[in-house]
């Protein structure tokens, strides 16, 4: 029986209030592990604060330790960035000496202003240079930074020194037993959960299909799913797969591989079905989708399972020609079978697992400088290292901030120094200090004005006081990685509950803090913008390059299963590979979003084609390696076809990557009408030559209108100023009718398969 697409959706199942909110968090924190982290930090946070407060009454110190016991734990557990559970735990054994060593320093200098002034900026250059050396390196000099400028903030006395070296020792060890409790998670556990998040992402995607007008919502909740996918492998490169759950590397990977890609392609079809609107003869069974959302459940029993497991190979199994209307089931029944073989994976028994050293995933190629038409203006700095430049940047900003700091307040300039520092944090580009300055005041303002409520509903309660800091201190290690506005918004909510603890907060204390936030920010953003300058375009290009030179590797990869040859580890390790470097343009247009907001509509267009194309490749991966399992090395129907349909996207790859990353023309420029190239390639039923070129027609749609970006974004643009050339129209009006997802793509779905069967 099948139904109409008024009717078409997942089946709902009551769910409590717990299970709803742990299908809200679901692939926005794959693995939990920012969950995790921000709990345990938290905990060290609310240990530091009580050891701070049982120091000060006991020696009878100044109350002012117990702001250096709350600060100085929170940065503890917030730079330690390191891969691996252990390097975590190990690198939060070397903050402790770090801090004292710091402690120390500022202490000794502390009678000689200039002394003191002139040691500080150097340890900002020294913090901001030792970056290049890796996270272990970077957490370190954070908090040689932070460890010197509460001292300077505190300004002990030699008889206080003794209980602030205590407290701050206290908070840093705090959060080295975080970090040691934290490393006592099992992996198996957490490879558990992720498999169990894919699952619940997947139903999302599922719903947000199988609903009209979701486009934006689905192409969100399959963008979860790619993150599912992408904590799995990290997973992998961080522990051994065999010693957790009882397949290894290559088929763990293919299996999850096979469930997004199963997931995408259905997810794909029923919003078409929907798309057509009631009185299609076309519809999902409701049936298949009752047994695909028993596989997805997570209270699913087993004989349900394997009900929706021998009804999906009943129907995969059929050799009879689908039906129009049976399209959609047999999608529904393929992902179906994709996930029971992954709920099929089970732990393994026996000794503990042992992390790896390190990354197995390939350091990528380094990309040549993208540059534009001419040629560029030679500059010595701009061969140094970015965090040499950033170093010098940052030591003129520190100065400077101390001078300007000092002028507006003689008692508070310290938080000018600590803006213009913070800014050069995790960013390379003074596009990204640009960005990071903007978010720091934004989330101080917001903070300030949240906190000061926050304190007025406390009522001076030091209980309440403290369970705000912790409360702020968990919102910003949660959220702080996907925005630093947030970080700065947490963060200013627990400068203003430790102020109140104090008893000193008042209004000109906050307008001080905001001030000298303001004035640190921009300076520091003048320094990176006329010291040292170097343009933050080359760097976005860069990794655009990147981006290229992985889809190009991919590409080649899976078109060798088609020639006769090539093996499975190579294509999955293709898949990953453009995976990452999509990640890295993502994250590198938001990092840059203030220095872009011109172009800001452009490039989050280009990063959603570079999705479309990934998503389209890992389609292309998994036909790829369909048919180097089925008799390899012989001959099949539409291997041809694939190879120069291969051809055909590698042309739209290069016209892309010379538009975007060259800033030029190709001398055979291809436009998005060209695509017709593939929509007239036959199918072949029962052949992976089918899937693989759908895939790569959608990967072409992706990348002929990539490479028309730049001329929509740059005015003036040779291209954009002869549009009547090529037969093309406006890059204007075709951004308006550009689909909002592939899935729309005349090329992309079952209806171009179907047509090209028609001919």
């Amino acid at each position: 029986m099948t139904v109409t697409a008024r009717t078409t959706s997942v089946p709902a199942r009551a769910t409590s209030v717990p299970t709803r909110l742990a299908h809200l968090l679901a692939a926005r924190d794959p693995g939990r592990a920012r969950l995790l982290s921000a709990g345990a930090v938290s905990a060290g946070v609310l240990c530091s604060a009580l050891l701070a407060r049982g120091v000060v009454d006991r020696l009878h110190a100044d109350a002012a330790l117990l702001a250096v016991g709350v600060f100085l734990s929170v940065q503890a557990g917030n730079v330690v960035k390191d891969r691996t559970p252990r390097a975590r735990a190990v690198t939060a054994l070397l903050l402790i000496p770090t801090v004292v060593t710091a402690i120390a320093v500022a202490a000794l200098l502390s009678s000689s202003r200039p002394a003191l002034l002139a040691v500080f900026v150097a340890v900002t250059g020294v913090a901001t240079w030792v970056r290049r050396f890796g996270p272990r390196a970077t957490a370190i000099g954070m908090l040689a930074f932070l460890g010197y400028f509460f001292t300077v903030f505190v300004r002990p006395t030699g008889a206080d020194l003794p209980a602030y070296c205590l407290v701050a020792v206290a908070a840093v060890t705090t959060q080295a037993a975080a970090r040691a409790l934290l490393r006592l998670e099992h992996p198996r556990r957490r490879l558990a959960v992720l498999l169990a998040q894919l699952r619940v992402a997947s139903a999302a995607a599922l719903r947000a299909a199988t609903r009209p007008a979701r486009s934006r919502t689905l192409r969100a909740r399959l963008a979860r799913v790619d993150a599912v996918g992408s904590a799995i492998t990290s997973w992998q490169e961080d522990y051994p797969t065999a010693a957790s759950v009882t397949c290894d590397e290559q088929t763990l990977a293919r299996l999850v591989l096979d469930a997004r890609v199963s997931t995408e392609v259905t997810c794909d079809e029923l919003a078409r079905v929907v798309a057509a609107g009631p009185g299609t003869e076309e519809g999902a069974a409701a049936t298949s989708l009752a047994h695909l959302s028993a596989v997805l459940d997570p209270h699913a029993s087993q004989a349900r399972i394997d009900e929706a497991a021998t009804w999906a190979v009943d129907m995969l199994a059929s050799r009879a020609r689908p039906a129009a209307g049976a399209v959609a089931d047999r999608l529904v029944a393929r992902t179906t079978l994709a996930h029971v073989r992954v709920r099929e994976i089970e732990p393994t028994r026996g000794a503990r697992v042992a992390p790896r050293g390190g990354s197995t995933r390939a350091a990528p190629t380094p990309p040549t400088t993208a540059q534009g038409g001419g040629r560029p203006r030679w500059t010595p700095w701009r061969q140094w290292a970015p965090t040499s430049r950033l170093a010098v940047q940052a030591m003129i900003a520190a100065s400077a901030a101390a001078v300007v700091g000092e002028a507006v307040s003689a008692t508070r300039w310290y938080w000018a120094v600590t803006s213009a520092f913070l800014i050069f944090a995790g960013t390379t580009t003074r596009g990204g200090v640009l960005t990071r300055a903007y978010r720091r005041v934004a989330g101080t303002a917001a903070g300030i004005v949240v906190g000061i409520g926050a304190v007025l509903l406390a009522d001076q309660h030091t209980s309440i006081l403290v369970a705000i800091s912790v409360v702020a201190v968990f919102g910003m290690l949660y959220l702080g990685p996907v925005n630093y506005v947030y970080s700065s918004f947490f963060m200013t909510i627990v400068v203003v509950a430790i102020y109140a603890m104090l008893g000193v907060l008042h209004h000109r204390v906050l307008e001080l803090r905001l001030e000298e936030t303001v004035a640190g920010a921009v300076i520091g953003v003048v320094c990176a913008y006329l010291i040292l300058s170097a343009n933050s375009h080359p760097a976005l290009m860069a990794k655009v390059d990147t981006y290229f030179r992985a889809l190009d590797r991919l590409l080649e990869a899976a078109e060798r299963p088609f020639r006769g040859r090539g093996g499975t580890d190579e294509i999955l390790a293709a898949v990953h590979g453009l995976e990452a470097a999509r990640d890295d343009v993502d994250q590198t247009v938001s990092a840059m979003s203030a220095a872009l907001v011109g172009r800001r509509a452009p490039d989050v267009s280009a990063v959603h084609l570079m999705y479309v194309a990934t998503r389209s490749g890992a389609l292309f991966a998994e036909s790829a390696i369909t048919r180097g399992t089925h008799e390899p090395g012989r001959p099949r129907d539409g291997d041809l076809d694939v190879q120069d349909a291969v051809a055909v996207v590698r042309e739209a790859a290069d016209a892309a990557r010379s538009e975007l990353v060259h800033g030029r023309e190709p001398t055979d420029p291809v436009e998005p009408d060209d695509a017709s190239r593939l929509q007239r390639l036959p199918s072949y039923p029962g052949s992976p030559a089918t899937p693989a070129l759908l895939a790569l027609a959608r990967i072409d749609w992706a990348l002929r209108r990539l490479a028309r970006i730049r001329d929509r974004s740059v005015p003036g643009h040779a291209s954009s100023r002869t549009p009547a050339r090529s037969g093309a129209r406006p890059g204007r009006r075709e951004t308006r009718r550009a689909p909002t997802t592939a899935r729309r793509c005349p090329t992309a779905g079952s209806a171009g398969g179907r047509r090209r069967r028609r001919r």
